[in-house]
């Protein structure tokens, strides 16, 4: 049946796309107020950007709402215009948001090529108000497996831009202004930089771009326009230095039940950095690498490997993009607590370079010395080779990987992408080595994409410095794809179907062997007119369970019988459903429930799972937000019925920010998690392991973060924060939450830019 969908669907073709434009913006030695008002004499002469095209939900197709950008550059800057017209002008979207916050809002997006390579592009973002947003988006470096024009977009990084907006009768306007300073491109002399413009309209979820862009392409950013002949563009050396002072006072409850508090520890360090076009050296002494936003609390229940958590800290962030592997090689996260570190990014031609080392302090135990590079060169037009090493040394133990990659765009559609590694490791359990290698291919057509993969990850091979959380597999994926356009003004404006069947093997097992684990699902979303989505989803899964995971289990009494590993588990069926409301301009919400046979790891057994999530969003003002999302899992054993574990996970988000620099938070999140004790799936008999039974499992408990910051500019900020744990005995019993840790930090640091 999908074979048909996609032969039907192909005989409806898209008009070939308009060739991307090509534009000559104006030199202009002036110096203008950013201020939202386009009425100096500098904006009469400069070059004009319009005919948007629609891109979301379906591309090729006129925008629906004009929308115009006005573009010059002075000796030291660009600048860009924006005159958005809307015909419902009451529903623009503008919130006074946090950085990177404007996703719930209208906004303009610039992606600026200044490498003209079609890889990789800094990303400005403004919403009506001027409330900014930025980053870095890179083709071929982690995007979701076939994707419409993956590739990877991070707003981690920060840069020094101005912004300006304001609402009009019509729509919004809105000035931008990127000083060259804030950019690495491609030296002196005369160069052109690719450029596109996304324009969201959110209360429809439209997405317009500047360029024409399809979707039957691999890459976004090699359909970008060009801006021609720029020239005397002057940056000079950039040095940027950061002092920075923190304090901390912790508090924690003793054994005795008693509450301390530790003296305050103020402390002092300095990031310093220095660029020049195309090149930047990074250093940090003593850096503060706490994290000001909290991680997103995730359930733990019947999880059998690591979860992945993003990095946030600035150090790390510039040129994060010129370090993305396949397979996570690099992962900064691993360095924990460094005394202190250096960091060389740059692009030379063709060639880019990244390199990061650092001395990182490790609890009761000698200080490691870490090394982490990636060189990678671009092939053809679209196509890049990689290499990537990275050593963690310790005293006597060290871990050091080496591996190669490379990605070959091909026909517009297609890619091709593999890698090869290697890693040696010597530790506390011995010395060891193992490969690690991935085959994969990706077609990514309008109507019909597919990506099929086949991963390798031997048992030897181990990562400090990435993130690889299980070896001793092989992995083989064939996601497909099947999309569906709607006519204009149809009810369903998309409906997209994916097929994702996938077998993993033993790593020492041939491939067409009997796979150990693996299933197959069915995903069909659909986008309707007005903003609406929905998804149905269903699901088959089989496990089969590693009797080395159960090693020293008995049953029964500590001098039982061992364990009896069933054997493979079939027949785990499952059943998901998703909605959400469009984003109106004071609230949205979205709701999941979920229903099925799973596997429960720590009993080798079958269990049937419930789970629900949702979340609101309320925006009473465009200066108040508060998030609320809820999470409920419910695992039950399939023999008995009997509860195996719960989880309920409410989190709230309250913001508050009269002005763009001020801002006020708060994040409360409780936790209430329990897990029975482990039994036989057959007998029902306890679980003991080294004489001990292993027993249930309870936590309740609330974390609550407090967050006042001042920042004017990326880079010299003020933060002062709270942050407490409390448990209970009783499950939700708040008249019992007692105190556990807490912890006050101020920070304030500066920054210095010439």
């Amino acid at each position: 049946m999908l074979l048909l969908v996609a032969l039907l669907a192909a005989l409806r073709q898209a008009p070939s796309p308009d060739p991307p434009p090509r534009v000559r913006p104006p030199r202009i030695e002036a110096e203008v107020v950013v201020d939202g008002r386009l009425d100096e004499p500098a904006w009469a002469q400069a070059a004009r950007l319009d005919g948007f095209r629609q891109y979301q939900p379906v591309d090729g197709r006129p925008a629906e709402q004009r929308t115009e950008v006005l573009v010059w550059y002075s000796p030291t800057a660009i600048h860009f215009g924006i005159v958005a017209h809307d015909a419902q002008p009451g529903g623009v979207l503008a919130t006074v948001a946090d950085r990177d916050k404007i996703g719930n809002d209208d906004k303009v997006v610039f992606y600026l090529d200044t490498f003209n390579d079609r890889r990789r592009a800094f990303v400005f973002g403004v919403n009506p108000l001027g409330i900014q947003e930025d980053g870095i988006r890179s083709e071929g470096s982690g995007g979701a497996a076939g994707n419409l024009n993956g590739g990877n977009l991070d707003r981690s990084p920060d840069f020094i831009f101005q912004s300006k907006g304001r609402l009009v009768e019509d729509g919004y306007v809105v000035e931008v202004r990127i000083p060259f300073k804030s950019l690495r491109y491609q030296g002196s002399g005369t160069q052109d930089w690719g450029l596109n413009v996304e324009r969201t309209v959110k209360r429809t979820g439209y997405v317009d771009t500047w360029t024409d862009v399809r979707r039957a392409n691999a890459s976004f950013l090699a359909q970008s326009g060009t801006l021609e002949g720029l020239h005397d563009l002057r940056s000079g050396l950039v040095t940027e230095v950061q002092p920075f002072v923190t304090a901390t006072a912790t508090g924690l409850r003793a054994e005795d039940g008693t509450f301390g508090r530790d003296r305050v520890h103020p402390d002092a360090g300095l990031n310093l950095r220095l660029s020049r076009t195309s090149l930047a050296l990074d250093a940090t002494v003593n850096p503060d690498f706490s994290q000001v936003e909290s991680d997103v609390g995730l359930v733990t229940v019947n999880e059998r490997f690591a979860l992945f958590f993003p990095e946030r800290r600035p150090f790390f962030l510039e040129g994060i993009d010129l370090f993305a592997t396949p397979n996570q090689l690099i992962y900064t996260r691993q360095v924990a607590d460094p005394a202190g570190g250096a960091k060389l990014t740059g692009k030379f031609g063709r060639w880019g370079v990244a390199w990061i080392g650092a001395v990182d302090h490790v609890a009761d135990a000698p200080d490691a010395l870490v090394n982490l590079a990636r060189v990678r060169r671009d092939l053809g037009a679209n196509s890049l080779a990689g290499l990537t090493l990275t050593d963690r040394s310790a005293g006597g133990a060290w871990n050091r990987v080496a591996a190669a990659d490379a990605r070959l765009v091909f026909g517009k559609l297609y890619y091709w992408q593999g890698q090869m590694g290697y890693a040696w490791t010597r530790d506390a359990q011995g010395d060891r080595r193992g490969a690690l290698w991935q085959l994969e291919t990706d077609r990514t057509g309008r109507q019909w994409g597919f990506n099929v993969a086949l991963v390798g990850v031997a048992d030897g091979f181990a990562t400090r410095s990435g993130f690889v959380n299980r070896t001793g597999i092989i992995t083989g994926r064939a996601f497909n794809r099947v999309t569906w356009y709607g006519a204009r003004g149809a009810a369903i404006e998309q409906f997209q179907v994916f097929l994702n069947p996938q077998r993993i093997w033993r790593y020492t097992d041939p491939i067409g062997s009997r796979p150990i684990e693996g299933g197959e699902s069915a995903d069909f979303q659909f986008r309707f007119r007005g903003g609406w989505t929905a998804t149905a989803s269903a699901r088959r899964n089989f496990y089969t369970f590693d009797p080395a995971a159960f090693a020293g289990i008995t049953v029964g009494d500590p001098a039982g019988p061992a364990f009896d590993v069933p054997g493979r588990l079939d027949g785990l069926v499952g059943v998901s459903a998703r909605a959400a409301t469009p984003t109106w301009r004071g609230f949205d919400a979205n709701l999941r429930w979920d229903y099925g046979r799973v596997a429960i790891f720590p009993e080798a057994s079958a269990g049937r799972e419930l789970r629900l999530s949702g979340g609101v969003g309320l925006r009473p003002t465009p200066s108040i937000r508060v998030t609320g999302t809820l999470t409920y899992q419910r695992l039950t054993r399939a023999r008995t019925g009997a509860e195996f574990g719960r989880t309920i996970l409410p989190r709230l988000q309250a913001e508050y920010q009269p002005r763009r620099q001020l801002f006020f938070r708060f994040i409360g999140e409780y936790r209430s998690q329990r897990q029975a004790a482990l039994e036989d799936p057959r007998s029902g008999a306890p679980f003991f392991r080294d004489g001990a039974p292993i027993g249930a499992t309870t936590f309740d408990g609330l974390r609550m973060d407090w967050l006042v910051s001042f920042v004017p500019s990326p880079g010299t900020v003020g933060y002062l924060g709270y942050g407490a744990s409390l448990t209970t005995d009783e499950p939700f019993d708040l008249g019992r939450l007692a105190r556990t840790s807490d912890g006050f930090f101020l920070k304030l640091s500066y920054l210095f830019r010439r």
